[in-house]
């Protein structure tokens, strides 16, 4: 269909709700590297609100705030370079209006503008990253973000940091962790890539997390069933007197379960409740058997299940009869993780936070009010035997007309019935704050009814991402890392209550993603690759550059093995040095100096098309980050781009 929405297609992924979420935020871009630019790129093209590239030049002069904030200048690009690296950096571009030499950092923000005059673009230079505040930075932007004349400004943060190193990704983590601003990091490293998702302190909540296979939500197997569908499903009459052929073929699905099911409860000689049911509670079918014979009821009750497509919808939906529509185990765990003390303690501005007294990490005001519906859910869960608020949608089916909207407005009906009884709950809730608040503000509001209808047609699918903070990993990965000393003032010892068991769980993660190794050639595994990209950190950390600066054949080879001395320590950091696939791989000297010899060779090179690749999978995490739709991948994505190949692990 035509239409003259230049958003038209994404909208159809994220809704307007997610456009309005990805208009409302500034993606703060640190490094003007060809990923970063590609991962801006692809941001700026939906309509993010605004960016701001930030980048060092040793020509800047540096201000008494420690960086100024510029809009885009319009660009005269004189020519492009051939062997560019980067393909929003021309070789030689000045202002429009004088000679001025563009910052690169001004470059790629004139450029990047360009490709949608809806995006605001700004650009800063400072002297150098590794002498910026990233905190005092990050806090400025929260307080007064950039916005042009006429348009609002963004409500929302994303930190992107491309290609940059320890000493600069260490105090922005810890920076992103402390001001609670998600953070992505991004890199291209020769024929390799990665990018580190880092979600805000406590975790990012999914609301709309979209699963591929979305069972409907008919609940067929619930007791009593709700009046409005009982109703409905007896204004049928029964299957076995009616006569009609053409009436009989059209009789919906749903209504042929409720009236198999019935029937195989009659007939069943089982017909004790399961376990932890109410002894008044009917059974379903559960073992093979009985699903089996249910099925076969169903055959027998077509007239002709070659011409009755109704009666073969039943036998393909069969098992919506015996699949619980109660809460999940996984959305139990989400809910766990939400207590009413705590949630009032965050939702309350305390007097010494008004009197500016010492600041402590907040909770972001969308996760307060993740936490503010999920208790309402819980209190209802408590009152409804663990079933969520109704869908209230039913898929398609064959069916005349009136006995289709009769059965689609009783799951309308009943949904309307759910979310207002859920409504009050919240209501009850935020009364409930009021009242503890004596008089201090609140970090949330009441939620809106669009948003209220959103989260009860997703309650089956809630979903958290908490990622460990980059610069607690990278301690535990090189302890003895130079950087890592000289900031320990700057990054403290991680405050997670259950660190050691988080732990414990990704060493398990790790070495169970090492039985799954790539089918053609175990030795091109992704996870493989990113340890020996992790042992050019640990020598840059040492030398204050990357392995494979000198060309001279002795110093390449000198390179070589202190890389994979890094290797073998990282890997022993990591408790992978008994991993028998590690161990033939990477800690064999002379295949492990192989990948040593390969990333020396790279030189820190930056080939455009590995960082394109790396650039779209990074801005994917971004809007899943923005949009709090889809579920950001947990938490490395590495991509091996010499067998075009990757992987996602948890470190």
């Amino acid at each position: 269909m035509a239409t003259t929405d230049k958003y038209d297609r994404q909208l159809r992924l994220w809704g307007a709700s997610g456009q309005r979420a990805l208009g409302n935020t500034l993606v703060v871009l640190v490094g003007s590297s060809a990923c970063g630019t590609e991962t801006l790129k692809n941001l700026v093209l939906p309509g993010v609100g605004s960016f701001l590239i930030l980048d060092d030049d040793e020509d800047a002069v540096a201000c008494a705030a420690g960086w100024k904030v510029e809009p885009s200048p319009k660009l005269k690009v004189e020519t492009f370079s051939s062997q560019s690296s980067n393909f929003f950096l021309p070789s030689r571009s000045r202002r429009d209006d004088d000679d001025d030499r563009l910052t690169n950092a001004a470059q790629a923000c004139a450029l990047l503008s360009e490709l949608n005059p809806d995006v605001s673009g700004f650009h800063c230079t400072v002297p150098c990253l590794e002498g910026v505040d990233f905190a005092s930075f990050l806090k400025d932007l929260s307080e007064r973000p950039p916005s042009s004349e006429g348009s609002a400004a963004p409500s929302k943060l994303l930190v992107v940091a491309a290609d940059q190193p320890s000493t600069v990704a260490l105090p922005l983590s810890r920076a992103c962790h402390v001001r609670s601003a998600p953070l992505l990091l991004v890199r291209s490293y020769g024929l390799l890539g990665c990018v580190r998702v880092q979600t805000p302190p406590p975790y990012h909540a999914v609301v709309e997390a979209k699963p591929a296979h979305r069972i409907p939500d008919l609940r067929l197997s619930a007791w009593p069933p709700f009046e409005e569908l009982e109703r409905a499903a007896s204004s049928v009459g029964d299957l076995d007197e009616m006569d009609d052929t053409k009436d009989h073929s059209h009789v919906p699905f749903v209504v042929i379960l409720i009236q198999a099911l019935d029937k195989w409860r009659r007939n069943s000689t089982s017909a004790p409740a399961t376990d932890g049911d109410s002894a008044s509670r009917p059974r379903c079918p559960s073992t093979f058997a009985e699903k089996e014979a249910f099925r076969k009821l169903v055959r027998g009750m077509a007239k002709n299940i070659r011409n009755e497509i109704n009666f073969e919808e039943a036998l393909r939906e069969a098992h919506l009869v015996w699949a619980d529509g109660r809460i999940s185990d996984d959305v139990k765990a989400v809910l766990d993780r939400v207590d009413e003390e705590s949630f009032f303690g965050a939702a309350i501005r305390s007097e010494m936070e008004v009197d500016g007294g010492p600041r402590v990490p907040e909770i972001p005001p969308h996760v307060l009010q993740f936490q503010l519906l999920a208790l309402a859910l819980k209190r209802f869960l408590r009152e409804n035997d663990d079933y969520p608020p109704l869908e209230g949608t039913i898929p398609d089916m064959t069916s005349d007309t009136a006995r289709y909207v009769a059965l689609q407005e009783a799951y309308q009906q009943r949904a309307e019935k759910d979310r207002c009884k859920f409504t009050e709950m919240v209501k009850s809730l935020m009364e409930e704050c009021n009242n503890k608040s004596s008089g201090c503000d609140l970090r949330v509001a009441m939620p809106s009814d669009d948003e209220i209808v959103t989260f009860c047609k997703n309650a089956r699918y809630l979903r958290i991402l908490e990622t460990r903070p980059m610069y607690a990993e990278y301690k535990l990965q090189d302890p003895s890392s130079p950087v890592v000393a000289s900031l320990s003032g700057v990054l403290p010892s991680p405050s997670t209550a259950n660190f050691d068991a988080i732990q414990s769980d990704v060493r398990d993660d790790l070495q169970a993603a090492t039985m799954d190794p790539y089918e053609t050639d175990p030795a091109q595994t992704p996870l493989l690759w990113w340890i020996a990209l992790r042992a050019c950190d640990a020598f840059y950390d040492r030398h204050e550059h990357y392995p494979g600066k000198h060309d001279q054949k002795l110093a390449l080879e000198a390179d070589a093995n202190e890389v994979h001395k890094c290797m073998v320590q990282i890997v022993a950091s990591m408790g992978l040095s008994e991993c028998d696939f590690v161990r033939e791989h990477l800690l064999d000297p002379a295949k492990g100096k192989d990948f040593a010899r390969e990333v020396v060779r790279y030189d820190e090179a930056e080939v455009h098309n590995i960082a394109a690749v790396v650039g779209g999978v990074a801005s994917q995490e971004a809007v899943k980050l923005i949009t709090a739709q889809y579920v950001p991948f947990d938490d490395t994505y590495i991509y091996n781009g010499i067998a075009s190949t990757a992987g996602v692990y948890r470190f």
